[in-house]
């Protein structure tokens, strides 16, 4: 057996005390201790008494200049973690740069790091009837004209239901007095009762999956060869809006479950998220779960704990269930694998995609990148073989593209109509509402107007704290910032000139939806984007809603662009499609693409033929020629040349800086300092400095920011590079008040 350990300390977050440290294992708890446990050690001089992950075990002791202490007792009764998420750890620190204790932090859920972790109670308590259901029932008849009777009552009330229900349960019911249940197991007329817990997976339900037509079955037949094999195979599910990938992927997830396999599925948005589980747990009943970032901490530690413990094996969840402690993991499905969601913007800086591949290598399991738009990225990596291609042309059931009409907003201008929305397009909204169909309109951008500007000397009203114009709520009644959430009252005046002619400019799905209601009330408008879905089950309801019927006009943001299926809608409106078109960033061509495309095909899923109307004030734009004839090839093989071309990605890597601060000439100073650090230590010439420039949004929160972006083709030589020179600069140099965040491989170059 072992004799000592490396433990990280659990509050290890800076770089001093981000390493390993040996302890002791006091003899009485060699044959306890495990990978993955926690421990209590004693710490620094004062020997204060700190928690720690154990990591490794050693037989012999190294060379260490402190002396070396015991262990002092175990913090978990088993690992908290186990090897595989261990080692995951390691690529965390390895891959983005974070400390042990933030990737340790990340795998687990909120708030299991601060408690001891204990296996599942193998019991639970259930109340149970304590005398016949007859003898209940005089009892409740004989004591019913007291008034302090009432909440006894409704208590015994479901006992005559039931003849036991679990504790937890009557505790989570608002109408249950825990004092009146604790009356009513005194008088004897209710009794609790230890009951052991045994949990029974359901069966697969062979009868809800639905037949795949021969491209479906081909596909899936790829996928069955590689879950086979006993080696890591990473696949591109490649098919177009409509051509049935869940269903395949359904089917791969079936042979995984039926070789005592479990998997993980990774979508982009919450608002997927009832529509998916509905779908999952038709097949596959109690063994399935979700997890997403509104459920509560407990909710989350127990669904950790289940699937620690194999209950669970289908994990649903946007990209933090990646993480998640599946037990003989074989599969990670990531649908709309092209989506940003999956790249996170707090550190670490980690992308779902990469950890589950790495997941995938270390188990020998597959992966599966779903999309109709894949990712340049993902797309390269299916040249050069990196990927398999799994492909799927055509839509299911004998259903089409819709027809695609690209509307010149220009000429729209010219007769006369000032409205956001086209005559083309109200008058195809009337036509399908009459028709007893549904509409979903894009608009990507939430509020009312974008921005208040006066007509007579042409002032703009910005935010007092960001760099960037305040949008009108018509719900709030108030201008609001998208950044810092500063308000403001609207102006009656200019507060420049005083002029009187303020007006609104610019469209949000507000506007949107007004125009709706002045028209098309009676059908019903429904307006989904961050400021009404923002409860826990907002999108489900808001999605629910639709789909009943309850109204007929959904307006909303990119979320309602994603994986829904709604049969009846026949029309998709894009509203203003150059919106994203011309963004300082070098994706905005592939984001607008994706995203466009995606909606588009909400439209005709069903029997029912589909039409898409776009908006534009670039008509001849390429992107947009290339989705109107659907020639989605020639566009990622136009966009990969310029790509090559210029250096970016995916024939490069990013590390990006944003140096910020409140006091702007420091933070230029600085940045430019920064600079030459990096020019200092770009000897050999293999890295290439980009800028420092202001930042897209040059002022958030009262903060200046700066952006210097670091370019090379080796991904470990950039990240190395990258943080030296920050490290030696910081190490050298009064950064006084300044911020510098620092990224690998942004997604975002705002």
């Amino acid at each position: 057996m072992s004799k000592y350990v490396q433990v990280i300390m659990n509050f290890a977050k800076t770089e001093e005390i981000d390493r390993l440290f040996t302890y002791s294992i006091p003899i009485h708890l060699v044959s306890k201790v495990e990978i993955g446990q926690r421990v209590r050690v004693p710490f620094g001089q004062g020997n204060r008494t700190q928690v720690a992950f154990v990591i490794h075990f050693l037989d012999e002791l190294p060379q260490e200049n402190y002396r070396i202490k015991p262990i002092l007792e175990l913090f978990d009764e088993v690992p908290l973690l186990n090897v595989e998420q261990v080692n995951l750890a390691r690529f965390l620190v390895n891959y983005y740069g974070c400390t042990f204790a933030m990737a340790l932090e990340l795998i687990l859920p909120p708030g299991m790091a601060k408690t001891p972790y204990r296996p599942l109670p193998q019991t639970e308590t259930y109340i149970c009837r304590n005398i016949s259901h007859d003898a209940l029932e005089q009892h409740i008849a004989k004591e019913s004209a007291k008034k302090s009777f009432d909440k006894q009552r409704a208590i015994l009330t479901l006992f005559l239901i039931e003849e036991a229900i679990p504790l937890s349960e009557l505790k989570r019911s608002q109408e249950v007095s825990g004092s009146s249940l604790n009356t009513l197991i005194k008088k004897e007329i209710l009794r609790k009762e230890e009951r052991l817990v045994t949990f029974k997976p359901s069966p697969i339900h062979y009868q809800a999956f639905k037949t795949l037509n021969d491209e479906q079955r081909a596909a899936r037949d790829k996928i069955y060869e590689a879950i086979e094999n006993p080696y890591y195979q990473g696949l591109l599910l490649e098919g177009i809006t409509g051509s049935g990938k869940t269903e395949v992927f359904l089917s791969a997830i079936c042979k995984v479950l039926e070789e005592g396999g479990s998997a993980i599925v990774l979508i982009p948005e919450i608002a997927l998220t009832r529509q998916t589980l509905m779908r999952f747990r038709e097949r596959f009943g109690n063994v399935v779960a979700l997890t997403h970032s509104r459920m509560g901490p407990g909710e989350r530690q127990r669904l950790y704990q289940e699937a620690k413990e194999g209950n669970i094996r289908v994990m649903i969840g946007p990209r933090s269930a990646v993480f998640m402690p599946m037990e003989r993991l074989r599969l990670i499905v990531i649908d709309e694998e092209h989506e940003a969601t999956y790249k996170s913007e707090t550190t670490p800086k980690y992308h779902a995609t990469d950890v589950a591949r790495r997941r995938m290598m270390e188990s020998g399991g597959s992966l599966i990148l779903a999309s109709a738009t894949p990712s340049l990225e993902s797309y390269e990596q299916m040249k050069s073989g990196a990927l398999a291609l799994v492909p799927l042309t055509k839509r299911i059931g004998g259903a089409t593209l819709p027809d695609i009409q690209i509307v010149d907003m220009r000429r729209e201008l010219q007769n006369g109509n000032m409205q956001i929305i086209s005559s083309a397009l109200h008058e195809a909204i009337d036509r399908t509402l009459q028709a007893g169909n549904q509409v979903m309109l894009l608009m990507n951008r939430r509020g009312h107007s974008t921005f208040v500007n006066c007509r007579n000397c042409g002032y703009a009203v910005k935010c007092k704290h960001c760099d960037i114009a305040m949008t009108y709520h018509r719900q709030s009644g108030y201008l609001e910032c998208h950044y810092c959430g500063h308000k403001e009252v609207i102006p009656t005046t200019c507060p420049s000139c005083g002029s009187a002619h303020i007006r609104f400019f610019g469209s949000g799905t507000e506007k949107v939806e007004e125009y709706l209601e002045a028209y098309f009330a009676a059908f019903g408008i429904g307006r989904m984007d961050f400021d009404t879905t923002s409860g826990k089950e907002g999108h489900s309801k808001m999605l629910a809603a639709f789909q009943n019927h309850e109204f007929n006009v959904l307006v909303g943001t990119q979320m309602i662009a994603k994986g829904h299926d709604f049969p009846d809608v026949t029309l998709v409106g894009i509203i203003a499609a150059d919106q994203a078109l011309y963004m300082q960033d070098f994706r905005s061509e592939e984001r607008t693409y994706q995203l466009i495309t995606q909606t588009l095909g909400r439209a005709g899923r069903g029997e029912k033929k589909g039409e898409v109307i776009i908006q534009t004030y670039s008509p001849d734009n390429m992107v947009l020629e290339k989705i109107k004839y659907h020639q989605q090839q020639d566009f990622y093989e136009e966009q990969l040349k310029m790509r090559k071309l210029l250096g970016y990605p995916p024939y490069s890597h990013l590390f990006s800086l944003v140096v910020s601060g409140k006091n702007e000439t420091e933070v230029i100073q600085k940045v430019h300092t920064l600079k030459y650090y990096y020019e200092y230590y770009n000897k050999k010439g293999l890295f290439r400095i980009v800028g420092p420039a202001a930042a897209t949004i040059s002022k958030i929160a009262d903060e200046y920011r700066w952006q210097l972006l670091l370019m090379g083709e080796e991904r470990e030589k950039v990240l190395i590079y990258g943080k030296y020179c920050l490290n030696k600069f910081i190490n050298r140099e009064n950064t006084g008040t300044i911020k510098i965040n620092w990224d690998i491989d942004p997604r975002s170059m705002f």
